[in-house]
């Protein structure tokens, strides 16, 4: 009696151990989840079409089944990702989730009976207008409503959304350049749509597409597949107060149940993959990112009033950023006419700036279209317009003989802040960027800020004022200038967060000074940190320009930078090294031997992304930059 009382009162406490333990508490147990997602199945050829690149065979996907089950996979619903998500749940080992896009018939003639062979779910996402009204030719047959019904009740099938009407393209700029309807803002012969036009047409069709699910399934769903993978925070929000509980995009990554927000992130299946190619993208894990190869291009160098010229312009700056091997432009949004980085105009669409040109989005999708990844290059600070009737808000020096080579707007004030905030939003409902890299206004030196808006920061953090005298006491300069360099970091951050609503994939980049790597009192000298920089951007773009410092040995120099840079836990993955390819003292260009040995110097030391500035794309040099 007592040993079986004893042995129970073990069980009770094994369980709830097990349920204490980390394996069982809410989100932190979730297996990594690879979520696949194919479109039609057939023949992988269409005649004069050509190749259906998303398109696998009966043949293929049975491959594909079968490797699953034979190495171990275990496929699960949207429900149980979702509850995993929740923490109500563990998922199994090697969980996968299957998700078959567009109501091709295909998926009730082909994949279905396997689902049911396998005893696999999947879920099945449609566009309800195609359901409704019919689809383009081109599309292909559908699936109807008897058939989405006979398989949601077998319970192996979840259907989803795909949204109601919004899988095409629409016109995004003046050019006539397209882009996902999603995630676009259309623009017409009135111009650009307004941000809450684009929120009203989101709800009308979220709205449209529960009902046409309530009339032919007597139920809304829960999960919205974004057409092609594009979305917003803007649109995701919208989605989430229609009922969505689980929003799927194309970004190519595996998942945790802990992954941000609402999102899936799913593997596209393209080129009907084989056994070998399909066990590859099974196995893919976080595997290294490839080397960014970046070349920061001036769009006043190629701009021409000349509509024709220009797309000359733009022609040959992408044979010679393809002919470098270039991933990555860091694209300049704003015009420098005079060169002074002092900047009185853009080249992107917004009512709160001076616009040069709205030519910006139009460079973006060019480059985008042959596969680069385009950042916007802003300035901040400098952007002389918010200076304008508030010559309060410039920064000022103890000395004005000290002051920086920029005239800026302090970031102190309140109103400078949110200017910026509307000029970053516009910029980013607008163009279609991949992220942005910050100008190097973003600073303040030692004898920085005594406008009035950092004079009363600065009061009411100190209940003093602020004067020179009193920052000669080391422990008030040091907070102080850490109060710097927190208030440029806030704004960036303020910035992204804009940025983010309407571009929610957008990486960060700001650029920072090398004296501030190499000699550790800098951080007085320009409130910036490092350190900092590795902790909150995804990239720090180290200006690594010798000749523009004047040291006496530019590769010695160049070697010592990348080798204190690389003594920094996660460096190397984070820190990119521009290179400068031309001697602004001298006027010329830098050689191509130069510039290959100063990249070998970099690698040896342990860099990994590398960039120049400026890009002479006019060159007849056979390579014109080294990587």
């Amino acid at each position: 009696m007592f040993a079986g009382y004893k042995c129970l009162c073990l069980m009770i406490i094994a369980v709830l151990f097990m349920m204490l333990s980390p394996a069982y508490a809410a989100g932190t147990a979730i297996q990594d989840v690879i979520v696949l997602c194919y479109h039609d199945v057939g023949k992988t050829t269409n005649g004069e079409k050509g190749i259906n690149q998303y398109t696998v065979t009966k043949e293929n996907l049975m491959l594909h089944f079968n490797l699953l089950k034979k190495m171990g996979f275990q496929p699960i619903s949207a429900q149980q990702y979702l509850e995993a998500k929740q923490g109500k749940v563990s998922l199994p080992a090697k969980a996968v989730m299957l998700t078959f896009d567009d109501g091709y018939i295909s998926f009730y003639k082909d994949v279905f009976p396997l689902l049911k062979e396998f005893n696999y779910p999947a879920m099945f996402a449609l566009v309800t207008s195609w359901q409704q009204f019919g689809a383009a030719p081109s599309v292909g047959s559908l699936v109807n409503w008897d058939q989405v019904r006979e398989m949601e009740s077998s319970g192996l099938v979840t259907i989803a959304s795909h949204s109601h009407n919004m899988h095409k393209f629409v016109v995004n700029n003046s050019f006539t350049n397209w882009g996902q309807e999603a995630a676009s803002l259309v623009y017409s012969k009135d111009g650009y749509e307004t941000r809450e036009n684009y929120q009203k047409r989101m709800m009308i069709d979220m709205d449209l597409n529960q009902r046409v699910f309530e009339q032919n399934l007597g139920h809304r769903v829960k999960f919205y597949v974004w057409p092609f993978g594009a979305y917003t925070k803007v649109g995701a929000e919208i989605a989430q107060r229609a009922g969505m509980e689980l929003l799927f995009t194309l970004d190519d990554d595996i998942n945790t149940a802990m992954h941000q927000g609402l999102g899936v992130n799913r593997e596209i299946i393209y080129d009907n993959p084989g056994e070998k190619e399909f066990l590859q993208l099974l196995s893919r894990k976080s595997a290294k990112p490839a080397p960014l190869k970046v070349g920061q291009l001036d769009i006043d160098l190629i701009y021409d009033a000349s509509p024709i010229q220009f797309e000359n312009n733009i022609d040959m700056a992408i044979e010679f950023l393809e002919s470098s091997g270039v991933n990555t432009v860091f694209l300049q949004a704003f015009a420098d006419d005079k060169g002074t980085g002092n900047i009185e105009s853009v080249y992107f669409y917004t009512t709160v700036a001076p616009v040069k040109q709205d030519v910006f989005s139009h460079v973006v999708q060019r480059l985008q279209d042959k596969g680069m990844k385009v950042y916007a290059w802003v300035p901040t600070l400098a952007c002389q317009w918010l200076l304008k009737g508030h010559s309060e808000d410039r920064v000022q020096a103890s000395d004005p003989l000290k002051e920086g080579w920029y005239t800026r707007a302090t970031p102190f004030s309140l109103r400078v802040r949110e200017e910026l905030k509307k000029l970053f939003r516009d910029l980013a409902v607008y163009s279609t960027i991949d992220g942005i890299l910050f100008q190097d206004d973003l600073y303040l030196n030692d004898f920085e800020d005594l406008s009035p808006a950092a004079k009363k920061t600065f009061q009411e953090q100190f209940h003093q004022e602020l004067t020179t005298e009193l920052l000669k006491n080391k422990e008030i300069m040091q907070e102080w200038t850490n109060m710097k360099s927190k208030v440029l970091n806030d704004i960036t951050m303020e910035l992204m967060e804009e940025v983010y609503q309407y571009r929610p994939r957008a990486k960060v980049a700001r650029n920072i000074y090398p004296n501030v790597i190499v000699t550790p009192e800098s951080k007085e000298w320009m409130a910036q940190d490092y350190e900092e920089y590795l902790k909150l951007y995804d990239y720090t773009v180290i200006m690594a320009y010798p000749f523009m410092e004047k040291v006496p040995d530019s590769n010695q120099w160049l070697a010592q930078l990348t080798q204190f840079t690389m003594s920094k836990s996660g460096a190397a993955d984070k820190t990119i090294f521009k290179l400068q390819s031309y001697n602004w003292d001298k006027q010329k260009w830098i050689s191509s031997l130069v510039l290959s040995k100063q990249v070998a110097i970099l690698k040896s030391k342990g860099a990994f992304n590398l960039a120049y500035y400026p890009l002479n794309i006019y060159s007849v040099q056979e390579k014109p930059l080294f990587f």
